[in-house]
């Protein structure tokens, strides 16, 4: 393992070393993900969503070849995106899939258990300013949620995902 703090600030004088980037753009499509890092955050709003808690997360994804890519998505606490954070929640089998709509659940006691959570989701490519990434388009709701993915149970997608 190396010494090196991967946050360390450099001077102008410093030696460098050469290195180039580990971004893994993906083909649009399902991947299996493990939820690697999740951040609480403050979204200050916009015209379109008023001012509420995000959920940050990093999904570490892998392609056909094996190559990882983490892809970030912002989940934002806020009654138009109930949607999209049922449909993560039951994605990672933290909720029932056939939990129907309409029914009330307690969100506090899932965000304390994302992290290594297991799941599919859908990837596309968007492009900014120039640039293309990968997106999270939509999580991938399994037909029964027979079996539990929490980090306390064993992947299906192997120990070294």
């Amino acid at each position: 393992m190396s010494d090196i703090n991967a946050n360390e600030a450099l001077g102008w004088d410093d030696e460098a070393t050469v290195e180039s980037s580990n971004y893994t753009l993906l083909v649009p499509g399902t991947y299996s993900y493990r939820v690697s890092s999740f951040q609480r955050a403050n979204f200050d709003g916009s015209n379109k969503m008023a001012p509420c808690p995000e959920a940050d997360l990093t999904l570490t994804c892998s392609n056909a070849e094996g190559a990882r890519s983490d892809v970030k998505v912002r989940l934002f606490l806020n009654r138009r995106q109930m949607w999209k954070i049922t449909q993560f929640f039951k994605s990672c089998g933290l909720l029932a899939a056939e939990l129907p709509d309409g029914t009330n659940y307690a969100m506090g006691p899932l965000w304390k258990q994302v992290l290594g959570c297991t799941g599919q989701v859908e990837i596309s490519n968007r492009t900014y300013q120039d640039k293309t990434y990968n997106d999270v388009k939509s999580f991938v709701v399994p037909e029964t949620s027979l079996l539990p993915k929490s980090p306390k149970s064993a992947s299906k997608y192997g120990e070294d995902f």
